[in-house]
Order: C-alpha cells, then sequence, then structure tokens
C-alpha cells in the first residue's frame, strides 16, 4: 500500500464481500479519487464484526494506492465521539449505489464523499482500466509447483473454466440470488473456444464437474489434483489462461478482466441473477462472450 499525502481531499469506499467485491470497489473508488484529485480511504470495518469473520480482507495483498481504516461503530465510545466531530466538521456526503447497472451520477460526485455499493461493472473505472490493471497485480504463489502450473498454463493456450457452486447450492439466501450454472452452459461456452488447448477446470465442486463436464476434444486438468492451492493461488492461475469461461462470480470476473491484455475469448453466463427483472447489462464488458 502506498500512502498518500493527508491535506488532499477524500473518497471512502467502504469494503465488503469477498475478493471479487473488494476488487470492484476499490476499483470504482480509486477511478473517483483520479478524476478528482482525492486521497482514497479503504473503510475496512466490515471485515471486523464478528458475524464477517468468514470473509477476509484480501485487498490488502495487492499493491494498491491508499489508505486502510477502520470506522468505530457508532455503539462504542470512540464512534459516539467521531460522529459528533464529524457534525461539526461537516461529515462528507455518501452516495449509495441505486442500482446494479452503471450510474452516471457517480462521475458528478464531488469530495469528500463516501461510495456504498458494490459497483459492478468496468464502466466505472474504464477511464482508468491500466492503473487498475498495475494496482491490482495479483501476487505470485509461494509454491514452487503451483508457479510451475501457471507456467504451462501461459504456454499452452489455455482456457481456464470455473465452476462456483458451494454456496450458490447449500445457502438459502445466496442460492435465492443466484443460481449455479448448468452443465448445458459450459458446453456451449467451450464449443466458443476455438483450438484444443486444454481447460483447467476451478471448482469448489471437482466432483459435480467430473460427472456433468466431459469433453471428448479438450483435455479437463484439475490443478487441485496436482497440488493443493488456496484461493489466491487458484485466482493467479486462472490469470495465466488465454481464454476464460466464468461463472456468475465476481472473482472469476476478475480473474478473466485482469488477464484481458492477452486478447484472448472470454464466455460469461447470460443469467447471473435469478431475478430476471435485475439489470445486469453492464456487468459485463462489451468484448466478451454471453450464452
Amino acid at each position: 500500500m502506498i500512502q498518500a499525502t493527508a491535506n488532499r481531499p477524500t473518497c471512502t469506499v467502504r469494503l465488503s464481500g469477498g475478493l471479487g467485491n473488494q476488487l470492484f470497489q476499490y476499483a470504482a473508488g480509486r477511478a473517483l479519487a483520479i478524476r478528482s484529485g482525492a486521497r482514497l480511504i479503504m473503510d475496512t470495518s466490515f471485515y471486523w464484526r464478528r458475524r464477517q469473520r468468514h470473509r477476509e480482507l484480501e485487498l490488502a495483498k495487492f499493491p494498491v494506492i491508499g489508505d486502510f481504516t477502520q470506522t468505530p461503530r457508532l455503539g462504542t465510545t470512540i464512534g459516539r465521539i467521531q460522529q459528533h466531530f464529524r457534525q461539526w466538521v461537516g461529515a462528507p456526503s455518501v452516495y449509495r449505489e441505486p442500482h446494479m447497472h452503471y450510474d452516471q451520477h457517480i462521475e458528478r460526485l464531488a469530495t469528500p464523499v463516501v461510495l456504498n455499493g458494490y459497483f459492478q461493472s468496468e464502466k466505472y473505472f474504464a477511464a482508468c482500466a491500466a492503473e487498475v490493471r498495475q494496482e491490482l497485480r495479483i501476487p505470485e504463489p509461494n509454491c514452487p509447483k503451483v508457479l510451475r502450473i501457471g507456467l504451462e498454463i501461459a504456454a499452452s493456450h489455455a482456457t481456464a473454466l470455473h465452476v462456483r457452486r458451494g454456496d450458490y447450492v447449500t445457502d438459502p439466501k445466496a442460492n435465492s440470488i443466484y443460481a449455479s450454472c448448468s452443465p448445458e452452459y459450459y458446453r456451449r461456452a467451450m464449443d466458443h473456444i476455438e483450438g484444443s488447448g486444454p481447460v483447467y477446470v476451478f471448482s469448489d465442486d471437482p466432483g459435480w464437474v467430473k460427472e456433468n463436464l466431459r469433453s471428448e476434444t479438450r483435455t479437463l486438468v484439475f490443478p487441485a489434483e496436482l497440488e493443493p492451492c488456496s484461493a489466491m493461488d487458484d485466482f493467479w492461475l486462472m490469470s495465466k489462461a488465454f481464454h476464460h469461461i466464468i461463472a456468475n462470480s465476481t472473482f472469476s470476473w476478475w480473474s478473466a478482466w485482469l488477464a484481458g491484455q492477452k486478447k484472448g475469448t472470454t464466455v460469461a453466463p447470460k443469467a447471473w441473477f435469478r431475478d430476471p427483472s435485475i439489470d445486469d447489462g453492464d456487468l459485463v464488458p462489451e468484448n466478451w462472450i454471453r450464452i
């Protein structure tokens, strides 16, 4: 993390959720900070609440620009003091994302400001895409075997295929929002990928993949069977592929986007949410294929 000067106006983004959400929130905040000449502050309070300990602050592992901070809860003494101080000096405005598609109003925001939302669209940071790619360089794994697998993926014109089931299947709340992608989606997606390079599969349910995604023309490789990998290892390995078949997951969205300069094909599901009334038209870049 690079420290910024303290006397500039601030753009604070409230971080929440897993790795993919954190990257979207950072990218949107960083874009606004660049545009307005503000100092970026990343509020990590979400990760210190007891009920949120199953989520980790992954963004701190990247060479991001800005300052991490934690806002005390209003119920604490420090929180009450901070609230009164802000009221006295003038609190920054709070921008709450109004919907799931791109909101142009963010371009007219003045700082100081607090951003509260998910900002799941490349349009929020398209103007500074080069800076975002540079600052979100994925840390290299420490394991030599994982590094070797990465070299093999990069050299083989490979496809990274991500299957997320887990909470999409077992958690009633997540299942009410997202449906796990079907075998038919993955079969059709593989048909869109040119060539015969290997398909590296990343999934929290490899057994389901083996039962449902057999291919007569493609070799399916499961890196987790070659070497136990952490989620960050998987993320790094996926970014080394030339082509990507992503799930309706911000995790695989970002692995594909960060590999975007390879000019390969990226396929994404047309149905991202269960609710068809949610406008997700801005979620997937225009040069990706949705099926």
